[in-house]
């Protein structure tokens, strides 16, 4: 379980994957509490567009938060200010000096929301691109936190995922995640038990929760901040 929380030791590109309530962001907020303890002048700077108040406080420990309400997008016109938005993020986190970590919370939605439009669509991928592989040198790194991802919709090709370490949650009860990560390239074969397996891993863990993370599955630990049942 240890190596679960310490996740975050090596700075990386990641890509968190995990059912609605599987905990995705508490784990997020909580590596960012391990990473600023490491590095103290590394940046974090958090995009949020769920905006939900109950869990605005996993992310206290991030040097930028910057929260919008999505939950009210209705209209094109919607659409396109929250992408404007967006974007006028993506600008101010580029201008920051240092090191810097770009966390892309309900990052599923985000690419919804860009894939309505084909320009919009290509600065998303071609900003998300460039940032895989330059990132290091440049010190920029980015964390894409969602349900799903699709290799379609996000315009980025099996050839760039492979720099991204990927971290995926799997409930006891709810194998959706799962099935779909089954489906797709991002699970290697030697990570793809069966469902009998995932829900052995998951009985062992405090909350029920099985973490796939550098190549093996792990019960899901308890951590600091537990708020879900």
């Amino acid at each position: 379980m240890q190596a679960v929380l310490n996740f975050s030791s090596s700075l990386q590109h990641t890509l968190i994957v995990g059912a609605f309530c599987s905990g995705k962001d508490l784990l997020a907020g909580y590596a960012i509490k391990n990473i600023k303890q490491q590095r103290p002048s590394l940046k974090v700077y958090v995009i949020d567009i769920k905006g939900h108040p109950r869990e605005s406080h996993y992310y206290a420990n991030a040097d930028f938060l910057r929260i919008k309400n999505s939950s009210n997008v209705s209209s094109q016109a919607d659409v396109e200010g929250l992408v404007s938005w967006i974007q006028h993020c993506f600008t101010e986190f580029e201008s920051i000096e240092g090191k810097k970590l770009l966390v892309l919370s309900e990052s599923t939605l985000v690419f919804h929301f860009f894939a309505q439009n084909k320009s919009n669509r290509t600065w998303l991928s071609n900003k998300i691109i460039s940032y895989l592989c330059l990132g290091n040198a440049s010190g920029i790194y980015i964390w894409l936190i969602g349900t799903n991802f699709s290799f379609q919709e996000t315009r980025i090709s099996r050839q760039f995922w492979v720099l991204v370490k990927l971290l995926a949650i799997v409930h006891q009860e709810n194998f959706a995640s799962y099935n779909y990560l089954l489906s797709t390239d991002f699970l290697p074969k030697s990570g793809q038990p069966c469902a009998e397996e995932i829900r052995a891993i998951a009985s062992q863990s405090p909350v029920k929760r099985a973490v796939y993370f550098n190549g093996e599955w792990l019960p899901m630990p308890r951590l600091d901040f537990e708020r879900f049942s």
